[in-house]
């Protein structure tokens, strides 16, 4: 049944507002270079790549349109990577909804989402391990604050009050929620291989229920983090035994006393080591040794007269034997002649 007249003309003007009002790209008459400026100012760089790409080699602004594409394309990649750096920014804020937001919302606009795609999903994984941390640091604390509390539930036990009732009952909840909270962020940790992180979290959740079965990964964990430790062990102790055989052979090599008092210095801190020990017993005889021929050589210049000479060749080896008697008070003597000969020149 036909329309009324009146319903018709309105009809007939609604078609047409749209046409004119409505996003361009979609309006069947206008051309194809219209309907791709149209596109590009709504920053719609799929929608106006597709109008080039299906308008036929015969129309007439074809060879226009195709001169366009490459240009589309670098508008495209420009846009994109301005969201991806807006995105990037909001998550270092942990602003993360407007950070999903930024690259979602312009995921059907841009042709290549790729990239767009690979930001997306690190993103999210930074914020899936942020949260995980975040939770998991309030668990602990909270745990922690249950388990030094222990004896408040059996203290409460006696008390008909509601008061009393309720906080058991509560601190009852927390107990279980914490504990399966623990336990999937210790597993969690571990699949990441992140052990120290499960180890905390894994036998946190086992304090808190003792008797319950030992969750998965925990002695996996130990494990693994007692053989990490070994192995920095082994390999710090390596690095030590190398550094002390090259400091030993470079004194062995110039004879000169700072090489010496270099590898002096550095066996004596490191006493603990024991493979250390034949090395360090050759730098004490050598230092000893170093000693008693410059007391001697400094005993000799004293006779002579030449006190600054003396002096100065005790005081070198001071710092290998700094407790030696008989260096300190030649060194004391010493120090008081110059002295006395240094108030007679004034």
């Amino acid at each position: 049944m036909p329309l009324p007249d009146h319903r018709a003309g309105l009809t007939v003007a609604l078609g047409t507002a749209l046409l004119l009002t409505g996003c361009a790209t979609f309006n069947p008459f206008l051309a194809p270079e219209q309907r791709v400026d149209a596109a590009l100012r709504d920053h719609q760089y799929q929608r106006a790549l597709a109008i080039i790409d299906h308008t036929g080699e015969h129309h007439p602004q074809h060879a226009l349109l195709r001169e366009q594409r490459e240009g589309v394309l670098q508008a495209s990649r420009e846009y994109r990577l301005e969201a991806q750096a807006r995105a990037e920014a909001l998550a270092d804020r942990e602003q993360w909804r407007q950070a999903f937001d930024a690259l979602t919302s312009i995921r059907d606009q841009v042709v290549d989402t790729t990239a767009l795609d690979a930001l997306l999903a690190r993103l999210q994984l930074r914020h899936d391990a942020r949260l995980r941390d975040l939770l998991n640091q309030a668990y602990l604390a909270e745990a922690g604050a249950l388990l030094r509390t222990d004896s408040v539930d059996d203290a409460l036990v006696p008390y008909p009050d509601r008061r009393a009732r309720d906080t058991r009952h509560w601190r009852a909840q927390r107990r279980e929620l914490l504990y399966h909270g623990l336990l999937e962020q210790g597993q969690a940790y571990a699949a990441d291989r992140q052990w120290q992180r499960a180890l905390s979290s894994l036998e946190t959740a086992r304090l808190l229920y003792p008797d319950a079965p030992v969750p998965d990964n925990l002695e996996k964990a130990r494990r693994v983090l007692h053989s990490a430790r070994d192995q920095a062990r082994d390999a710090r102790d390596r690095a030590h035994l190398q550094e002390a055989e090259q400091r030993v052979d470079r004194y062995r090599e110039s004879g000169e006393l700072a090489d010496l008092l270099a590898a002096r210095t550095f066996l004596q801190q490191h006493r603990d080591d024991d493979q250390l020990t034949p090395l360090r017993q050759q730098v004490d005889a050598w230092a000893r040794q170093r000693v008693e021929r410059t007391l001697e050589r400094g005993e000799t210049l004293y006779v002579k007269g030449d006190y600054q000479g003396a002096y100065r060749l005790w005081r070198s080896v001071a710092p290998l034997d700094p407790d030696n008697p008989e260096l300190l008070k030649k060194l004391e003597r010493g120090g008081k002649v110059l002295e006395n000969l240094r108030s007679l020149e004034q």
